[in-house]
């Protein structure tokens, strides 16, 4: 009888562990992509402007035009580059190397 009771308060005890939520995670995994944001592209030509971001690591720079409205980031005071999560989606913009930012938040 001692061995049942042992065991189910081993077993119930293992469930409440794995209902534990930690918050940490369950913020990174609303954001599809980290990303660094290096600062405005100055340089004139047609494909060039906007604020240049790398996402995900990848060698080549994508460019943004805005942030969302509900985005606390200002990028006309940042020091840069900025690390920040975010999801986005393609656009035609910049030669085909445009994004459309849907949310983002800073990394700290």
């Amino acid at each position: 009888m001692k061995i049942i009771k042992l065991s189910l308060l081993v077993f119930f005890g293992f469930i409440i562990l794995l209902g534990c939520d930690n918050d940490d995670d369950s913020q990174a995994s609303k954001f599809e992509s980290t990303a660094t944001i290096s600062g405005f592209d100055m340089t004139l030509c047609a494909c060039c402007g906007g604020w240049v971001i790398n996402i995900n690591g990848q060698e080549s720079d994508r460019r943004f035009s805005e942030l969302p409205q509900n985005s606390n980031i200002d990028l006309q005071n940042s020091t840069f580059p900025l690390s920040v999560r975010l999801n986005w989606s393609e656009s035609n913009e910049y030669c085909g190397n445009g994004i459309i930012i849907e949310s983002i938040e800073l990394v700290e």
